[in-house]
This record gives C-alpha cells, structure tokens and sequence, in this order.
C-alpha cells in the first residue's frame, strides 16, 4: 500500500513538472476604430445577380479550368470624410475540393458538379472565399465609389457534369 501510495505521488509530482515544460507566456494585443458612419452601400449593388453565362462542359477539359471572366461591381455611397479606403470580403458556402472558391448550390436537382465560382479583384487576382485581401479600394467622400469585381467559373474536376451553376455570396466592408 505503501509503494502505491508513493508511486502516486511521484506520477503526480511528474505530471506537475511536465506541464509546466511546456507553459508559453505571450501578449495579444487588440487594435480598431471606432467610426463616425459609414459608407452606404447603394440599393442596386445590396441584392445583385451576376450573369456568368453558359459554358459547354467540353469546355473545362481538366481541374483548374477558367472560364471568361464577368465583371460586377459593387458602389459605396456617401462616404464620411474619415474613410479613406476599404476592402471587400466576400462569405458564402465554400467548395469542397478548393475552399477558397464558391460552391455551386447543389440543393436542387439537376446542378453542375465539378465546379466552383472563382472571386477577383479589380486587377484580376483571385479572391479567396472567406478571407481577407491585400486589395485595396481608394475612396471618395465627395463622389460614389465603384468598386470592381470578376467572377468566373473553375473546374474543380477533370469531368464536369452539366447544370444549373448558381450559388450566393454574401459580402461586407471593412473600412481603414
């Protein structure tokens, strides 16, 4: 009984010992502002649907195939003169084969399979889903800003299957 005992105490003064090995200390530090307002988002950009057209499958002969591009563009309104630029981040349910890419809304029957909606920029780079950018809009508080965007479809497979390739992103704003 006596042994036992002892070997308890000695696993537990090991475990206390062990844990303390591996302790990290570190400091987070929080940073942002707080805005006067913000930039409107005009009606016509809030609830907008982009054409991305129609594509053969034959036309995406294997993974990583791009379609044409499709311009959309969203426009911020009535800018307090504090903001002075912005990014865009857009959310939506992500691929399964590349989550930086848009899933096709497969809820319905009949949907294409073995593709996504690839998001860019204006200068054309891609998007990711979900993520922050690098990009950066300039803005102006005495005119409507136009902020541009492409879609366009990628192959997510080396077979596509043809069908309704639609999909929603929603996006928001973050101002610097």
């Amino acid at each position: 009984m006596k042994n036992k005992m002892i070997v308890a105490v000695l696993f537990a003064m090991g475990a206390l010992s062990a844990s303390q090995v591996f302790a990290a200390s570190g400091t987070v530090n929080f940073a942002g502002t707080i805005l006067d307002s913000a930039c409107e988002v005009d009606f016509a950009s809030q609830n907008q649907t982009v054409t991305l057209g129609n594509f053969l499958k034959t036309e995406f002969p294997s993974t990583g195939t791009r379609s044409a591009a499709k311009a959309f563009n969203i426009v911020l309104k009535n800018c307090p003169v504090t903001v002075t630029s912005a990014k865009v981040r857009f959310d939506g349910t992500p691929d399964g084969t590349n989550p930086n890419l848009l899933a096709i809304d497969s809820s319905s029957a009949g949907s294409a399979v073995g593709v996504a909606i690839n998001l860019m920029t204006a200068d054309k780079a891609d998007l990711p889903l979900l993520a922050g950018n690098g990009y950066n809009y300039v803005l102006s508080s005495t005119a409507d800003n136009t902020l541009n965007f492409y879609a366009q479809y990628v192959s997510t497979a080396s077979a596509v299957v043809a069908g309704q390739a639609n999909s929603v992103a929603n996006f928001s704003v973050d101002y610097n």
